[in-house]
Order: C-alpha cells, then structure tokens, then sequence
C-alpha cells in the first residue's frame, strides 16, 4: 500500500513533496497577478461603481407602484358653489403690488357664509376672464400672487394663493397622478397636471410615514417625523408624532396628508427646537395656512456656491412667524426645493433632484394640461 501511494505521488509529478491540486479560483488569482497594477485598482473601482449603481437605481429609483384607497368623507369638493369657466383674456393687468409679510388680512364681512370661499374672498377672483403677469394669475377660480425678495444673500419666492373650492388644491404623483411609485422633475410633473403653480412635495416614497393624496389613502404606517393634515374643509392642522393618532384623522375627513416636516410653528410663534436632524442651511420648501380657502407656498434658495446657501430652520420658522400665518410646515428641500409657476421654475439649483410627488394649484381640476 505505501509502494503504491509512492508510485501514485511520482506519477503525479509529486516527488518534490505533497501532490499538487489546484486551489479554487487559482488560477484567476495568478491572472490577476500578471495585470498591471493600476489595471487591477481600475478594475475594482469599476466593480465597485457597478455596484452601487445598481444599489441607487433599486433603491432610489425603481419603487413598487401603489394605489391609493377611497376614504370615508374625504372629497375635494369642499364647496357647493358652481365654478365658473375661465376664459382667455388678451390684456394682462398690471403687477399687483408684492404682499409684505407683516401684511395683515381683512376678515370677511359677518353676513358672508365662512365656508362660502367664492363670495369670502370675492375681491381675489374675476368674473370669468384670466389675468396673468409674470408674478401673477388671477380667474373665477384662482388668485396667485409670488413675492421675491432677498434676506442676505438668499432668495425667498413667497406666492399668496386664494382657492375658491379645494378642487383647485391638489397633488400628484409623478408619471401616474395617482399611483405612487414614479419619479421626474418637478416641473415636468407639474406640465403633465396642469398646474398653474407647483411646489415639490414629501418625497413619499423615501418617508415611510402615512400618505394621503386627493383623499386616497397610500400608506397607513406613521413614522418618527412630524405630520400635516389637509382636512376636506380646507383646514390644516400640524401634528407631532405622538400627538397624530392615524386611525382618528383618517375617519374624519381627510384631503391630504404629508410626512417630512418639521413643523414650524407652536401656537402661532417661531420655533427653536424641531423634529428635525437638518437644520443647517439649506434650500427649503414650506407649505402656509391662514384659514380654509386661503394658503401659501415657500421656496427658498441656496446650495448656489458664492450666491446662496439657504437658510436655517430656525429662520424658516422665524419667517412663517412673520408671515402670521396658522400653520407652517416644511416639505422636501436641498435639491428637490422648487417653485414652478406658469411652466417656469423661479428658483435656481446647480443640481436637480427628481421627485415623487407635488403640491399644486390648477385652474383645471381634471388634471388636463
């Protein structure tokens, strides 16, 4: 037996020692050898490219498609007044005068019905014709007025918006309006929709949190971060974590309801502390309510090296103090912060970011472009 396994190990060209046999992936080793070695950290480099690539494009990039569910009392036809068809008008007014934010509103005459928007805010529609400047658009249906101006070195774009029905303040999805799930640039969605004025909205599909759109529910699950709740009154209402119970709000009528936040105001006053992990400065986006029928979008700059590096959230919410507005709320920002108005986006970014979702206004509640 041991003559045996001697003859096998010479056969084997073995006499030096233990037979030879090759070692798994051997002989790519010995190849890899061979190359140069900055082919091989080439090589690498690529692979590791490769495969983050595909990472991002799983996780940021393709997401599952999700329809949204009826929910009880919810309805975008917050009012019973008939709308009354736009019409083309072939002489745009003057600009109106920008709004301050210290500006103070008048409170609507007793005798009007509150819930009456058409007749409460009266003075912001026209009879049927549209008005539109570069800052401006005004019908039967809807009033916008946009504000710039410059804190510092950074821009803010503040536009005032009068609904006469809540069926002109809507959101969309991008791709499908109404299946969440796709991205695009904010101002491709807001083309595909109709929209007079767009803002970016949540970033849903990477919040986690409870989703509500045009009264559909998308996803129930809350999370860690701060809520706004549009009611299908109209109203808006900001909620903590543990101060929003889900299955509460979404039996009492609910319109739209976004995850991002933070909230921006307590009780009407400015903010020090916030629900928040960026607070430095950055671009940002902020929805505004006054009451039922009357809101505002904010936009603010930054990320524009020796320009602009937008602005604290502390001085988000300072700003939405001064604004005496009810609530405040700050959506997506950094890259995805932007303001489209009349096709046109007002603001500017080095780098876009595509989105989700938006928050628009339309004089065309179909959705048609």
């Amino acid at each position: 037996m041991e003559g045996s396994y001697g003859r096998n190990v010479k056969a084997h060209g073995g006499g030096h020692g233990a037979p030879h046999q090759m070692q798994p992936g051997g002989r790519g080793r010995s190849r890899r050898k061979k190359l140069p070695i900055w082919l091989v950290i080439a090589i690498d480099v690529l692979l590791a490219a490769l495969l983050l690539g595909i990472f991002y494009i799983f996780q940021y990039e393709i997401k599952p498609e999700v329809q949204g569910k009826p929910l009880p009392g919810a309805t975008a036809m917050a009012q019973s007044q008939p709308s009354a068809p736009p019409a083309a008008s072939d002489a745009p007014a003057a600009a109106p005068s920008a709004t301050t934010p210290t500006e103070e509103y008048p409170a609507a005459s007793p005798s009007i019905d509150p819930n009456d928007w058409r007749a409460k805010f009266a003075d912001k529609f026209t009879e049927g014709d549209v008005v539109s400047t570069d800052t401006s658009y005004k019908s039967a249906n809807v009033s916008i007025e946009i504000q710039t101006f410059m804190k510092g070195d950074v821009p803010y774009y503040i536009a005032d918006i009068y609904v006469a029905d809540l069926k002109y303040f809507r959101t969309a999805f991008a791709k499908k309006p109404d299946v969440m799930g796709g991205s695009e640039l904010t101002d491709k969605v807001a083309r595909e929709n109709g929209a007079i004025l767009a803002i970016n909205g949540d970033h849903c599909t990477q919040n986690y949190g409870t989703v509500v759109r045009n009264g559909q529910l998308y996803r129930k699950p809350k999370s860690g971060n701060d809520v706004l709740v549009m009611y299908s009154d109209g109203s808006m209402k900001t909620f903590s974590p543990n101060d929003f119970d889900v299955d509460s709000t979404l039996s009492s009528g609910v319109y739209q309801i976004w995850t991002f936040g933070p909230m921006l105001l307590q009780n009407g006053q400015a903010m020090t502390e916030f629900n928040s992990t960026v607070q430095r400065s950055n671009p940002r986006t902020a929805i505004v309510y006054f009451e039922p029928g009357h809101y505002c979008f904010v936009v603010i700059g930054g990320r524009q090296s020796g320009y602009s590096l937008g602005c604290t959230m502390q001085e988000l919410s300072q700003l939405m103090e001064e604004l005496g507005c009810a609530e405040a709320y700050n959506l997506d920002g950094g890259r995805s912060a932007e303001m489209i108005f009349m096709d046109k986006m007002l603001n500017h970014q080095d780098r876009r970011r595509t989105t989700p979702d938006i928050v628009y206004i339309t004089d065309n509640p179909e959705g048609q472009p």
